[in-house]
């Protein structure tokens, strides 16, 4: 395998990886969003009522939307943009509730999908802690920046075109027309 067919199966990785991964999220969300406005006043963030109740209902669509629009490769440079831009307000909302030492749990994920009960596990604890999610929300949001560079750049799939190809130059099905052979008859130049 070539490099560039490496490269390009790490970017489908990470993408599906993304995608899932905000799937996952968006569909925890919208199962029980009394539960998701729940979290989001504990964060006790400086925003009316009002404005957090319209966050909980909008926030999981737009996680789903972008999931589906990495997973389909559907307008990458968008939906890597926009997972970039939902990983960098998650950022901010948990790096300051870590820094004001709120002990909550961040209200991402569903984990009781995976039978894992939240109140007697430590690692859970400290899995939805703000502080994890922080580093969390570092790494997501340099995946999503590495992703949207390499959408920038084609690495997705340009790599595997010849370098011709790229700089504007005619694939081989739209070959430039014959010329006649040195010393052909009139009758070949007129068909």
């Amino acid at each position: 395998m070539t490099n560039t067919g490496q490269e390009s199966r790490t970017i489908t990785l990470l993408r599906w990886g993304l995608g899932l991964l905000l799937l996952w999220a968006a569909v925890s969300k919208i199962a029980n969003l009394t539960a998701f406005l729940g979290s989001l006043n504990a964060y006790e963030l400086p925003l009316p009522t009002a404005s957090l109740k319209i966050i909980a209902v909008v926030l999981p669509w737009v996680e789903l939307l972008c999931g589906l629009l990495l997973i389909g490769r559907v307008w990458p440079e968008t939906s890597f943009a926009l997972a970039g831009v939902l990983f960098a307000v998650f950022l901010v909302a948990t790096g300051q509730a870590s820094a004001r030492g709120l002990k909550i749990a961040c209200g991402c994920f569903d984990l009781s999908i995976f039978g894992i009960d939240k109140e007697h596990s430590k690692f859970v604890q400290f899995i939805e802690s703000p502080g994890f999610a922080f580093f969390r929300n570092i790494a997501l949001l340099g995946i999503a920046i590495f992703l949207a560079k390499s959408s920038r750049h084609g690495n997705d799939h340009e790599k595997a075109k010849p370098k011709a190809w790229k700089k504007g130059a005619s694939p081989p099905d739209r070959a430039e027309p014959r010329l006649p052979p040195r010393g052909a008859s009139k009758k070949w130049r007129k068909a």
